[in-house]
């Protein structure tokens, strides 16, 4: 069994959620006034750098010691939750950004990470067993 690539998955999901992104920037230019497309747009934004920023997190933490790693990755938890608190405070205060479309905004991400992650497995356990050399 291949080992699984969480850079090029990291990377697919990046670029699938910029699609969604642009789609979403040219719905905000032909309705500038509607709360639900800036809050997806605004959702969808967080995620991406939240994504982008755990992969960077997650790239250093594979060469550190157990100890300074587990911290490590508590903090970068922490950094990115208290980011979509601030991102859902700055939304809850305002009137033109939909607070219920960004939740869902923050949510594509992961989704396109994780039906992208599964269709992967599916994929490899279709396949036939490679023999080992003897």
């Amino acid at each position: 069994m291949r080992d699984w690539d969480f850079d090029g998955q990291l990377v697919k999901t990046l670029k699938i959620s910029g699609v969604v992104l642009l789609f979403l920037c040219f719905a905000v230019f032909y309705q500038p006034g509607n709360p639900v497309v800036w809050g997806f747009l605004v959702g969808v934004a967080t995620g991406m750098w939240n994504a982008f920023f755990l992969g960077k997190r997650m790239r250093a933490i594979v060469q550190m010691v157990v100890p300074r790693a587990y911290s490590h990755m508590k903090a970068g938890f922490a950094l990115r939750l208290s980011i979509i608190f601030a991102v859902m405070f700055f939304v809850a205060r305002t009137n033109w950004i939909n607070i219920f479309a960004t939740g869902a905004g923050l949510f594509i991400v992961p989704v396109v990470f994780t039906i992208g992650a599964v269709s992967m497995a599916m994929g490899s356990s279709a396949r036939k067993p490679e023999k080992a050399d003897s």
